[in-house]
């Protein structure tokens, strides 16, 4: 982007990103420019972007901006991806939202994510194995950063990895931003019928201990209803593992690109966590987030939000907000805020918070820990960006050792 010349509006999405996978200059146009900017989405739906972090807050606390995506003409990316499902938790808003998210938290409280420690450490300690034992270069996403999160996904919720991996690409569609509107419908169809096949084993197999169970134990007892169950147990599978991909794969690029800030976590493991908190503010794994919608009008910077207008936020923007982080463009693990902003807020903050942390401070610690060595196999200029997903990534990591 030109930054002597503004864009035109509305702006289009996706956006061309900043270099190395930085966030698209244009939301920092629009967060000076525009805090109210109009965007147009691939499916030719009109939205409102955010992007300071003040407003964003307001945005997800506030009861008259919905969730609910349901309702013919909703606001899409492409077409009917998991948010036109029905009962999704992800899609709904309190109390119905609550009443969900009671039987999900004690699979993710930090105490219960700190069980989940072995378990991490033993994929992350197996793929690393296999990795050493081929010859470099390799594409780290490709042998760890992608299977890494399936596996232990596939773990923590008690399903064969070997069934989950026949449906990855139905999954991947509906968060594909260069396919046709057909093809996305159809990804979540495919994924509703792997849903039912995933309930009827737990059906058939009851006393189980992880979130898929709990959830049909929560049907049977009637907390919560059948749309919710296969609903939410879809949302479970789609959004499981792809969402870790990202950060892990974006991380380790930024952290070769910052060798003194390695080697201090390398010499001193406790920086980990640190460096976990900075690359989800520099990185967050998508750019745009998925609308809401406004249930009454609202006025923001002189701006009429009219009833029923969808309403983007990017957690990029909050995270790159020069008001909230000084210099935002400056990687720094030693930053005395956090990336709390990264996971939302209000009630649809993010479930999975605790258990990402822990993750990528795992598989970070193990990655660098096997190959303290580990380099780049090419120049960082040359590692190709997508921007065609709705979770930014790159779409290859050359890797040596």
């Amino acid at each position: 982007m030109d930054d002597h010349a503004p864009p035109d509006l509305p702006l289009r999405y996706p956006f061309a990103l900043g270099p190395h996978g930085t966030p698209p200059p244009v939301l920092a146009w629009a967060r000076e420019n525009r805090p109210v900017c109009p965007v147009t989405l691939p499916s030719g739906d009109r939205v409102w972007m955010i992007t300071r972090k003040d407003d964003i807050a307001q945005v997800f606390t506030d009861r008259r901006f919905s969730r609910d995506l349901t309702y013919p003409g909703a606001p899409r990316f492409v077409g009917a991806d998991f948010t036109v499902v029905p009962g999704v938790i992800f899609n709904l808003d309190p109390p119905d939202h609550t009443r969900i998210r009671r039987v999900l938290n004690p699979f993710y409280t930090p105490a219960r994510v700190e069980r989940y420690r072995p378990m991490i450490e033993r994929h992350a300690d197996s793929l690393l194995e296999a990795m050493a034992s081929g010859r470099g270069p390799a594409d780290l996403l490709q042998v760890y950063a992608a299977p890494l999160p399936l596996r232990v996904s596939c773990e923590l919720l008690d399903i064969p990895i070997e069934h989950r991996v026949e449906y990855l690409h139905a999954f991947r569609t509906q968060i594909a931003l260069n396919v046709e509107a057909d093809q996305v419908a159809a990804a979540t169809k495919t994924t509703l019928e792997f849903t039912e096949q995933v309930i009827a084993a737990k059906q058939a197999a009851p006393g189980g201990d992880d979130p898929v169970s709990a959830l049909v134990r929560a049907h049977r007892n009637g907390t919560i209803s059948e749309q919710e169950l296969h609903g939410t147990v879809s949302y479970l599978l789609v959004t499981g593992s792809d969402p870790l991909v990202s950060p892990v794969a974006t991380g380790v690029i930024t952290l070769l690109r910052h060798r003194e800030q390695l080697g201090r976590c390398i010499a001193q493991p406790e920086l980990w966590p640190k460096a976990v908190e900075e690359v989800l503010r520099f990185h967050h794994n998508g750019v745009l987030g998925y609308p809401r919608v406004a249930t009454e009008d609202v006025m923001l910077h002189g701006v009429r939000i009219v009833e029923g207008d969808g309403v983007c936020a990017p957690m990029l923007g909050a995270t790159w907000d020069e008001r909230h982080y000084p210099d935002p463009g400056r990687f720094d693990i030693h930053r005395t805020t956090d990336a709390t902003a990264t996971f939302g807020a209000g009630p649809h903050f993010c479930l999975g918070a605790a258990f990402s942390r822990l993750y990528l401070t795992i598989s970070f610690r193990a990655l660098f820990e096997r190959f303290p060595g580990l380099r780049l196999a090419v120049s960082e200029h040359d590692i190709p960006w997508r921007n065609d997903l709705g979770q930014t990534r790159p779409d290859q990591v050359p890797v040596s050792w």
